[in-house]
């Protein structure tokens, strides 16, 4: 069963995230904040994350930083793909550059997508890449 850690502080986000993974047999954690992620991700690997930019305590940027540093010593941090869910406009405030240099790193969703969409990207981003090179 694929696991799923969603670092978002806002409960019905959670509320919906979990329910739509659970619902696509994933095993689901969720943290409250960057802090609480990283506890998360102490306990054992996740395959993939959902991640909130503004959030108490530890927000998004500086969660994705954190791992950044600690794959250092543990590269499968560097190696667990993660979407960022944001209420902000990621191409004005910034948040591209501050995201997509991280190895992880899959796409911006504005948290009003879909949740079909999201569970489509999340399973994309699962997916081994393609070596057959049938451009289908």
């Amino acid at each position: 069963m694929p696991k799923a850690l969603i670092v978002d502080d806002e409960p019905a986000i959670q509320q919906l995230f979990r329910y739509v993974l659970e619902e696509a047999e994933f095993e689901v954690q969720v943290a409250q904040n960057g802090l609480e992620g990283l506890s998360a991700l102490a306990s054992g690997p996740v395959d993939i994350m959902l991640l909130d930019v503004s959030m108490p305590e530890m927000d998004g940027r500086q969660f994705v930083t954190e791992i950044m540093r600690r794959s250092a010593r543990d590269s499968r941090l560097a190696e667990i793909p993660f979407i960022v869910m944001t209420g902000e406009n990621f191409m004005e405030s910034g948040l591209n550059r501050t995201f997509s240099a991280a190895p992880g790193f899959v796409c911006f969703l504005p948290k009003m997508t879909p949740p079909e969409t999201v569970l489509e990207k999340i399973r994309e981003a699962m997916s081994p890449p393609s070596s057959s090179g049938s451009g289908g």
